[in-house]
């Protein structure tokens, strides 16, 4: 019996009909407005699950301090772990799969060959990323907290826990000379903050508020993230937490944006917002990018099934992402699409 991929009882919770049209409309490939898109399906769900980041079609009910995406004048929230990641290299990929009630770290090479290998033997509940010094840092599932730890991405089980306490950890990210982990802390009563672990003086500090942090290569001081306004919707903000300076990147009325990721040349940022499919006439989740700047926001897929957690290739020429597409049960895969774009 096949496990549905959902991502635990957070998904399980907010997942509703977002698709109660046709059952075969999610069976294709791609819808017409994705003709460029060269799509590759890179996993096969009869060989194992693939976590996604489930999305609900709900009231909006005092949301805007949760880790989450959500756009309130569409009724529309979703979670947004990292749960797809590329290796500095370029030439693997890692993304979660669930077996046994845990999510756990699944690499295999970026294209539809080759062996899968489990590289974390825990329960990664709140996204991960894979740095540049080689390791794979997780959030850590105990059942009571949620800590960042890490493993290294070759051989795995040997297991460095990071941070620690009474806390709520995840959304961890690298700077890009490994000296920093970012990562989303959640304190009841007060939202998310994003927090800077600096592992060479063993510093702990408090950035901002936000969640999702994206770190800008080459600053250690600045990165981009999520914030959910009173506004009621998400929006992408860039920070530099040392000079105390904050501007917005995205901000829509009809979307919310969540899952910021840099591209290798720094000039896109790859995002994903809620829409209204053409096809189904439900609302989903689907994959835009936008200069850095905030101009030229542009959407890229359009099926009515739900995208979520883009990465860029090394080279920004392709991007992979998870999606629900081109299978009755809708359970969750790997693809890859070609960006374009100039």
């Amino acid at each position: 019996m096949k496990k549905r991929t959902f991502f635990g009882s957070i998904i399980s919770t907010m997942l509703m009909c977002a698709s109660c049209g046709s059952p075969a409309i999610f069976l294709d490939l791609a819808s017409p407005e994705e003709s460029g898109l060269n799509l590759v399906k890179i996993t096969d769900e009869a060989n194992g699950s693939v976590v996604g980041c489930g999305h609900g079609k709900t009231t909006y009910i005092n949301y805007v301090n949760a880790q989450c995406g959500f756009n309130e004048k569409q009724k529309i929230r979703w979670t947004c772990y990292p749960n797809l990641q590329i290796s500095p290299s370029g030439d693997k990929l890692a993304y979660l799969s669930r077996d046994k009630d845990q999510s756990n770290v699944i690499v295999r090479n970026t294209n539809s060959q080759g062996i899968s290998t489990q590289r974390t033997f825990r329960d990664v509940g709140g996204g991960f990323t894979w740095g540049n010094d080689g390791r794979i840092y997780f959030s850590d599932n105990n059942g009571a907290n949620r800590f960042i730890s890490s493993v290294e991405s070759e051989k795995g089980s040997v297991m460095l826990q990071h941070t620690s306490g009474n806390v709520d950890d995840a959304f961890p990210a690298l700077s890009s000379d490994g000296s920093i982990i970012y990562f989303t802390r959640w304190v009841s009563n007060y939202g998310p903050s994003i927090w800077a672990f600096n592992k060479e003086t063993g510093t702990l500090s408090s950035c901002a508020r936000g969640f999702n942090p994206c770190p800008v290569p080459g600053d250690n001081e600045s990165f981009y993230c999520v914030r959910n306004s009173t506004s009621g919707r998400s929006e992408i903000w860039l920070v530099n937490y040392v000079a105390g300076t904050e501007s917005i990147i995205l901000s829509d009325v009809n979307h919310g944006f969540t899952s910021p990721a840099l591209s290798p040349d720094g000039k896109w940022l790859l995002v994903v917002g809620n829409t209204t499919s053409s096809i189904s006439k439900q609302e989903n989740t689907d994959i835009f990018v936008v200069k850095t700047d905030g101009t030229q926001l542009t959407q890229l897929t359009y099926h009515p099934a739900i995208d979520i957690c883009p990465v860029w290739s090394k080279d920004g020429k392709s991007i992979f992402f998870i999606s629900s597409r081109a299978n009755k049960d809708q359970y969750y895969n790997v693809w890859k699409m070609n960006f374009n774009l100039n």
